[in-house]
């Protein structure tokens, strides 16, 4: 007597596709229970010949986890996880319902998944403009990043837009309202001081690489002594925050030194 078991409910030629990202492409599976009796499936085994699973070994089964009553017909949703540095592409494999090969689908999508530690950096700014920091960096995703060999972020000062708005209006004095508002432009205009610029080695990132790498953070001439500056860098999705605290003139010295070989 032969086992009774869930079996395919779907003589399409073409079979089922899944779609989505490696960690989680979704896909539905038409089922049904062709018996009198109540039946249950976990998971189907897969023949492949390319695709591996989430610890990068062979992918052999998917799961479905799916509880059909006598004559019930399903179409069962199910994932699959895969190597999360599968590459964006259109794959073929087929997996086994009850002695029935079903060709399956995949369309993996890109995944962008850049990682950056530390997520933040300080500075302390006395008479250098230049520093060195090293990072980790990692590409989690899968698919190449190419990182340049510079980049830039505007600074902005520590003291916030309703505080500068008060200070610009204040020196504004009894001046009518467009005067007001342009000293208050003005004012907030003096607070962001320029650019930080960031310099390194340009690399393309390759999935599943994880590496140490050195930036070179500049700072503009125009930061004022003892205040606070931020600037925030985007890297693909990862976020650097970098703050700067000066303890005096930037460049201080150079601009003394300048000064005394030209005769100041």
């Amino acid at each position: 007597m032969a086992e009774s078991v869930i079996q395919y409910a779907n003589v399409d030629p073409k079979g089922v596709v899944f779609y989505g990202p490696p960690k989680m492409l979704r896909g539905t599976l038409p089922l049904v229970n062709p018996t009198d009796q109540k039946l249950k499936m976990q998971s189907l085994a897969v023949t492949t010949d390319t695709l591996r699973g989430p610890a990068s070994l062979p992918l052999q089964t998917i799961a479905v986890g799916v509880r059909l009553m006598p004559g019930e017909q399903a179409a069962v949703r199910s994932t699959i996880q895969l190597d999360p540095q599968t590459a964006p592409g259109t794959y073929s494999f087929s997996v086994d319902v009850a002695g029935t090969s079903v060709p399956v689908t995949a369309h993996v999508t890109e995944v962008v998944d850049f990682r950056i530690e530390p997520a933040s950096v300080t500075l302390l700014a006395g008479s250098e403009n230049s520093f060195e920091r090293t990072f980790v960096i990692e590409n989690a995703g899968n698919v190449p990043l190419p990182l340049g060999e510079r980049c830039e972020a505007p600074l902005t000062d520590s003291i916030d837009l309703k505080t500068s708005m008060l200070h610009g209006l204040s020196n504004a004095g009894d001046a009518e309202v467009k005067e007001k508002v342009n000293a208050w432009l003005k004012d907030w205009g003096e607070r962001m001081p320029g650019m930080l610029v960031v310099l390194r080695d340009p690399i393309v990132l390759s999935p599943g690489n994880k590496m140490t790498a050195t930036a070179t953070f500049q700072l503009p001439d125009t930061l004022q002594p003892f205040r606070c500056y931020t600037a925030n860098l985007q890297l693909y999705n990862a976020f650097l925050t970098v703050t700067v605290y000066t303890t005096r003139n930037v460049n201080t010295s150079s601009k003394k030194k300048r000064g005394n070989e030209d005769g100041v």
